[in-house]
């Protein structure tokens, strides 16, 4: 992580933690955090601070903590144990003993009130019936679809940033637009009031520029309140301060890149959605392997070493005994059957999920080349509509201010040039989110960002 990035992270922080909103009262509030970003660092700190990609982070640490204990079964375990037993009575008996003053009874004791003993198991594995290599293998495919849809999480979380972050700037400049809007609608009702003082225009001019300036107010009010949500949904993706005013240093315009349709459908093959299909199937079939070892034996040795005190019957301490134990289920009444028989249908399940998502990414990069075609088409369309429509104002102003033309035809004129630049600032910002949705589709987008 770079400097720009820790720094940017910082000042993140800082905006968003509660220490500004401690103020003592009849403080004024102090002011939103501003926030100057390029999409690359969006891009960072999307990365960075995304509370869902955080969390598949912490999904890929526990895929391999399941290797770990998959690999267990193919150590020894070694378990150590200490009892103490209290009795209310020793165990003893008594017989007859002989002595020079005559016969008697002796008691003999064969075990004490209180006992302690200590053990030391040692036990291995020798042969599971594929069980443990089967769990294995289960573990490490699961690790590997577990990365695959992380990376295909990151190139989401990738085109969703970049999404929102255009959208921002094209809210913005649609905001400007809203504003110029009122401004020359002010302007030309100010025009049609001097007109009507001086007898060259009609009263319903006034009435109409009104009506007009009332409706830019009102887009006005509308692409304002766009920019305020887009910015706080951006902020929301890159989980900072939802209060932060984020400026994009980026622009609209690009030069935008030429593909091959068929170079982009072969490049999709390595898209990780379909790696974590293909694992998937793997998971599958390691699970039939699974479901089968219970139709094998199953081999294990113990050693253990255990003593015990008081030692009454005079056996050696500590005692070490070996165990080797075979054991075989010969019937499950046919638990083990229907085991096999569900993960067999699981494989196929795998395969056809595998087979429908190749379809689907297939269907997706054809559907994102179209769309981006049409968004290059678009931005020629409409940057020839605004050029048109900026004219057709421009000529209908002159010519209501000479009292030739009617607030009808200048407010048509108006609303046709405000929609053709907004077409334009839209057709601009479909290009880039196009372009990064083909990026992702055929599996174009930078491992680093």
């Amino acid at each position: 992580m770079g400097t720009k990035t820790i720094l940017l992270l910082a000042a993140a922080w800082l905006a968003g933690t509660g220490i500004a909103a401690a103020q003592p009262a009849g403080q004024p509030t102090p002011a939103a955090p501003q926030v100057s970003l390029s999409l690359h660092d969006a891009l960072q700190l999307a990365l960075a601070n995304n509370l869902t990609y955080q969390a598949a982070l912490t999904d890929e640490r526990a895929a391999e903590a399941q290797i770990v204990q998959a690999r267990a079964a193919f150590q020894p375990t070694l378990n150590t144990g200490y009892e103490y037993t209290h009795t209310q009575n020793e165990g003893a008996f008594q017989f007859i003993a002989i002595s020079p003053t005559g016969p008697k009874l002796q008691k003999v004791e064969v075990s004490a009130q209180n006992v302690n003993s200590v053990n030391a198991t040692l036990l291995y594995a020798l042969y599971t019936g594929g069980a443990a290599q089967a769990a294995i293998g289960q573990a490490a495919a699961h690790l590997a679809q577990t990365q695959s849809d992380l990376a295909g999480l990151r190139n989401s979380l990738v085109e969703e940033t970049t999404s929102g972050y255009f959208h921002l700037i094209q809210t913005t400049r649609s905001a400007q637009v809203a504003d110029t809007a009122y401004d020359v609608a002010s302007q030309d009702l100010k025009t049609a009031n001097e007109l009507y003082t001086a007898g060259t225009a009609a009263k319903v001019d006034v009435l109409r520029t009104q009506v007009t300036v009332s409706d830019a107010r009102l887009n006005q009010i509308r692409a304002h309140n766009d920019v305020s949500l887009a910015n706080a949904r951006l902020a929301n993706t890159l989980n900072i301060n939802l209060g932060s005013i984020i400026t994009p240093t980026d622009t609209l315009e690009i030069q935008a890149p030429s593909y091959v349709l068929d170079s982009l459908l072969t490049s999709a093959k390595g898209r990780p959605e379909l790696a974590a299909a293909y694992d998937a199937v793997t998971i599958a079939q390691k699970a039939v392997q699974g479901a089968r070892s219970a139709y094998l034996p199953n081999v294990g040795i113990q050693v253990q070493e255990a003593s015990t005190l008081p030692n009454f019957v005079g056996v050696q301490q500590p005692q070490l005994s070996e165990t080797l134990a075979v054991t075989w289920q010969l019937f499950s009444g046919g638990l083990t059957r229907g085991k096999v028989q569900q993960a067999l249908a699981e494989v196929d399940k795998a395969d056809i999920n595998l087979k429908n998502t190749d379809n689907s990414v297939d269907l997706e990069v054809r559907e994102a080349y179209f769309n981006y075609i049409a968004a290059q088409a678009a931005v020629d369309a409409a940057q020839t509509l605004t050029t048109s429509a900026a004219e057709n104002f421009r000529v209908n102003r002159i010519r209501f201010k000479a009292g030739v033309g009617t607030s009808l035809e200048l407010s048509d004129a108006l609303l046709s040039t405000t929609q053709a630049e907004n077409s334009y600032i839209s057709a601009l910002a479909d290009l880039r989110v196009s372009l990064v949705s083909l990026q992702r589709a055929a599996g174009l987008l930078p491992p680093q960002i």
